[in-house]
C-alpha cells in the first residue's frame, strides 16, 4: 500500500488538512516574534491589520486543526466498527464535504475578530471593542477549542479501542493498527496539551470582574504563558507523533531529507 493509496483515505485527508493549519497557525504565533527579534519591529502596538489579522488567523487556524484532528479520531472509530452502515460513512466524499464545511464556517466564523478587534492609539495594545465578546472568546476557546476536541477525541478513542478488541483479522492489519496507534497518541497529546489552556481560559472568566494588583497580574502571564506552551504541543506536535511510532515514516523523512542519497523516489507508507 503505497502513497496513492493512504491519498485517498479519510483519516490521511483529516491529518493533512489539520497540518496544513497547524503550519499556517506556527507561523501567526512564531512569525511575529522573530521580526521583532530581527528587526526590532512589534507589529502587535504599530499595526491595526495585524492586531485585527492575527486574531483572525489564530481563530481559524486553531479551530479547523482541532475539528480535523476530532474527525479523524471519529473516522477510526467508522472504520473499525463492526458494523457496515459505520463503515460505509468513512469515504472520501464524505470528508472532502466535511472537511470543506468546517473550513467555511470556521473561517467565516474568524470575521467576527476583524470587526470587534481594535487597537488603542495611546497604550498600542490591542482590545476587544466591548467586554462581552472577551467573554465570549474566552467561552468559545475554552469550549470549542479545548473542551469539546478533549471529550470527542476520548470518547471516540475508546469507542475504537473497543472495536479493536472485537476484530479478528483487519484486510490491512498492520497498517491500520499503525493509524490507529497514532491517532490514540493524538488523544494524549490533546489533553495534555488543551487541558491547561482550558483550566486558565476558565480562570480567567471567572475573574474577569475582579480588580487585580500588578503582582498578580504578572502571575497570571507568566501561568498563562506556560499552558499557551502546552497549547502549542497539541497543535504542534503531530509531526513529531509520526515520527516516533511510524518507522516507514522516519524513514520517508529521511529520505526526503538526504535526497541525494536515494536512487529513487521514496514511496510513503505509515
Amino acid at each position: 500500500m503505497t502513497v496513492s493509496y493512504y491519498r485517498k483515505t479519510p483519516c490521511t485527508f483529516y491529518f493533512l488538512i489539520a497540518a496544513i493549519h497547524e503550519f499556517g497557525l506556527f507561523i501567526t504565533a512564531i512569525g511575529p516574534y522573530v521580526i521583532a527579534a530581527g528587526l526590532g519591529v512589534d507589529l502587535a502596538r504599530i499595526s491595526i491589520v495585524w492586531c485585527k489579522l492575527r486574531y483572525f488567523l489564530a481563530a481559524g487556524f486553531g479551530a479547523v486543526s482541532s475539528t480535523c484532528a476530532c474527525l479523524a479520531t471519529i473516522d477510526q472509530f467508522l472504520t473499525t466498527s463492526q458494523h457496515a452502515h459505520f463503515r460505509q460513512k468513512s469515504t472520501m466524499k464524505n470528508a472532502y464535504r466535511t472537511s470543506l464545511f468546517a473550513v467555511i464556517i470556521w473561517w467565516l466564523h474568524g470575521c467576527l475578530w476583524l470587526y470587534f478587534q481594535d487597537m488603542s492609539p495611546k497604550r498600542g495594545t490591542c482590545f476587544y471593542r466591548i467586554n462581552a465578546f472577551f467573554i465570549y472568546t474566552a467561552f468559545l476557546f475554552c469550549i470549542g477549542i479545548c473542551i469539546i476536541p478533549i471529550l470527542t477525541t476520548v470518547t471516540f478513542g475508546i469507542l475504537t479501542y473497543r472495536n479493536m478488541k472485537n476484530i479478528i483479522a483487519l484486510a490491512r492489519l498492520r497498517i491500520d493498527r499503525q493509524f490507529t496507534s497514532i491517532v490514540f497518541s493524538q488523544v494524549l497529546l490533546s489533553l495534555i496539551g488543551l487541558s491547561p489552556y482550558g483550566i486558565n481560559l476558565v480562570y480567567l472568566i471567572t475573574t474577569s470582574n475582579i480588580q487585580k494588583n500588578t503582582d498578580r497580574i504578572v502571575k497570571e502571564s507568566l501561568v498563562a504563558n506556560i499552558a499557551y506552551l502546552f497549547c502549542s504541543v497539541a497543535y504542534g506536535g503531530r509531526f513529531y507523533l509520526f515520527i516516533f511510532l511510524s518507522h516507514r515514516f522516519r524513514q520517508t523523512v529521511k529520505n526526503r531529507i538526504l535526497w541525494w542519497r536515494t536512487t529513487a523516489p521514496p514511496a510513503i507508507l505509515i
